[in-house]
């Protein structure tokens, strides 16, 4: 039996040493927002997710079959761990940080193997370096403060528990590598694991072309008289698996952005991959919401278009040789290609801290990497002040959390003018709570003037409506503002096209505007003008159901006038046939045309019913008693 001395022994434990430092750093950040309350999404996703909690233990497999979320987003893994939580320990906010907490503490070993595995076989002649350098890494990335906001937001789980298994199907891709052949169990042991990374979040595709370039690489390794191409099989399957998955999984937390073809579309996808490089290797303060639009646009787009340079190049010198420094920027930027916002998808914020869960570690690997070339004394001051300025900012940032209202007061200071914090900040907090004057100067900050007056106006009808009204007792006022802002609001900013955190403003305040004629109808429940006039806003704006109560109590008063009775039986029709019960729009059109006055525009609409309903000769005969000039008020909403 071979004998080590002691200070040999105590050497070579020396590197987990400086991972365990920097994990019980992290970790004792990570604590200080145990006990917060749920935050944000965290109580439409676990707290008021009753559907989730009622469910019983052989009922799990529909976790499989649908969403369980208001996102509509398909992570069953992540409803189940939920699912978990909510039964053996209630809605107890510390159970669910410290599961995040766990999770993010078991992906640390396998962070630790991948980066040792890979450092061995991308530099060989410095194996005996691996063990330091794979901590190093390590130690970093657990200390990254892009993570506190998966590991501290509890709905952030859907970042952590893929960061799990994607680590895992990488520590396996890793461990495929043989002298002379693949190894089949930890090949298929990739797939399986990368199949629960696809369950968790459909996003971590990426992860599949990373691994199928890395087997492409061994394989190219593998003595010629030994390469078969069937091995070639393996990354295929990877690949394949992916598309599969993706096709089957994927579904969004939002709403599909504006399609949009233009310049803009290039330097977003451009500004988004410059954004999360300088988050991913900066030691600057975190927020939730990063204004990816001016003053920082060129400079973004500008590393954008580098990072998408190196990796190209870094690609090309993958084909010719082994380069570890190739492999983490190629590995970057294809964990980057899910946010970069090429498919459009609404978002509060076009980058954030969570998109960079895992980009985070081939950044890590890199930096490493380049800091080994330095000698001993200058590479371990480098990487310490980089540990340094990340382990400040980690251990800061999760007393941020302590409500949505700090995090917004943070982005506030970080960013004044900035319009995504100050909307938020005014409707979900100063509004409800009556803050009229404050939220006036909130409005007034905002630096794009368009944006900061429709806000103003916003709060203006608020007031009126919850205020004045209450107080004068008449409606008019608060209407005319309701009138004047509805056209407003329906008509888009040119810049959302291609800006979607631009269109979430926008439907919020629509959304609140929709509340204040809902809210005004209440005050007023027998003043017909407001049902009518709320009516015809709400059908404007696409929503229907809404729509129909208000024509349909317009109707029933006998105080509507008979200059506008035709005309409510009419847009209850449209707002039937906008909500597809194109048969029950057939009676309130018939009743328009049957009016002393009567709105001509019901009988296009009537041809459009009687098509949907397969009664072609009726709808011809309807077409054509349809007025020429009315033949717009035909269309389908």
């Amino acid at each position: 039996m071979k004998y080590f001395p002691l200070h040999h022994r105590i050497w070579k434990l020396a590197p987990l040493m400086l991972v365990l430092i920097s994990t019980s750093i992290a970790v004792a950040a990570y604590l200080q927002a145990l006990d917060y309350s749920f935050v944000s999404d965290d109580i439409s996703q676990i707290k008021d997710n009753t559907r989730l909690a009622r469910l019983h233990l052989g009922e799990l497999w529909r976790l499989f079959t649908e969403p369980y979320n208001v996102a509509s987003e398909f992570l069953p893994l992540r409803e189940l761990s939920y699912w978990f939580d909510i039964t053996l320990f209630g809605l107890n906010p510390p159970a669910f940080r410290l599961h995040n907490i766990i999770l993010y503490l078991l992906c640390l070993p396998l962070v630790y193997g991948t980066t040792l595995g890979l450092w061995r076989y991308f530099r060989p002649a410095d194996a005996a370096s691996a063990p330091w350098a794979a901590a190093t890494v390590t130690a970093l990335f657990a200390l990254h403060p892009a993570l506190v906001e998966s590991v501290v937001y509890i709905t952030g789980r859907k970042y952590v528990l893929p960061n799990l298994f994607s680590m895992l199907a990488l520590w396996f891709a890793v461990n495929v590598q043989r002298e002379r052949r693949f190894s089949t169990p930890h090949a298929a042991s990739a797939l399986l694991a990368f199949v629960a990374v696809m369950l968790s979040k459909a996003s971590y595709v990426a992860v599949a072309p990373a691994i199928a370039m890395l087997w492409v690489i061994f394989w190219r390794d593998i003595p010629e008289p030994d390469r078969h191409r069937s091995l070639l099989l393996w990354p295929l399957a990877i690949l394949f698996l992916a598309g599969l998955l993706i096709l089957i999984f994927i579904s969004s937390s939002f709403g599909a952005a504006p399609a949009y073809f233009g310049v803009e579309t290039f330097t977003r996808t451009l500004a988004v991959l410059g954004w999360l490089t300088r988050l991913a290797a900066s030691p600057e303060s975190r927020h939730l919401f990063y204004p990816v639009g001016d003053p920082y646009l060129p400079a973004m787009i500008a590393i954008g278009v580098a990072v998408l340079a190196f990796a190209a190049v870094g690609a090309t010198i993958l084909l010719r040789k082994r380069s570890l420094e190739s492999f983490a920027l190629v590995v970057f930027f294809l964990l980057c290609i899910p946010h970069l916002q090429i498919i459009p998808y609404g978002a509060p914020s076009l980058v954030q801290d969570r998109f960079l869960a895992l980009a985070v570690w081939p950044v890590v690997l890199l930096i490493v990497a380049l800091a080994w070339s330095l000698k001993p004394m200058p590479r371990t001051a480098l990487l310490f002040i980089i540990a340094i300025s990340w382990g400040f900012q980690t251990t800061e940032r999760p007393r941020d959390w302590r409500s949505f209202e700090t995090l917004l007061d943070v982005d506030l200071r970080a960013t004044p003018g900035y319009y995504m914090p100050t909307v938020y900040k005014i409707l979900a907090f100063q509004l409800p709570q009556g803050l009229y004057q404050e939220a006036s100067e909130t409005a007034s900050s905002i630096t794009i003037p368009e944006y900061r007056d429709v806000m103003i106006k916003l709060i203006k009808v608020v007031h009126a409506v919850n205020v004045d009204a209450v107080l004068t007792g008449k409606p008019d006022e608060a209407m005319a503002l309701l009138q004047n802002l509805g056209p407003i609001l329906n008509q888009l900013p040119i810049e959302a096209k291609w800006n979607s955190p631009v269109q979430v403003v926008w439907e919020k305040c629509q959304l609140i505007h929709l509340r204040q004629w809902s809210s005004l109808s209440k005050q007023f429940p027998d003043d017909v003008q407001v049902h009518y006039n709320a009516g015809l806003w709400m059908s404007d704006a696409g929503y229907y159901s809404n729509a129909i109560v208000h024509f349909r109590a317009a109707i029933e008063s006998p105080h509507l006038p008979e200059s506008l009775r035709s005309s409510a039986f009419k847009n209850l029709g449209l707002a039937l046939v906008g909500l597809g019960r194109a048969a029950e729009a057939e009676a309130p059109l018939q009743a328009a045309l049957a009016q002393p006055q009567p709105d001509m525009q019901a009988e296009c609409l009537l041809s459009v019913v009687y098509k949907l309903t397969n009664r072609l000769k009726e709808a011809a005969r309807a077409e054509a008693s349809c007025p020429k000039h009315a033949s717009n008020g035909g269309k389908m909403p």
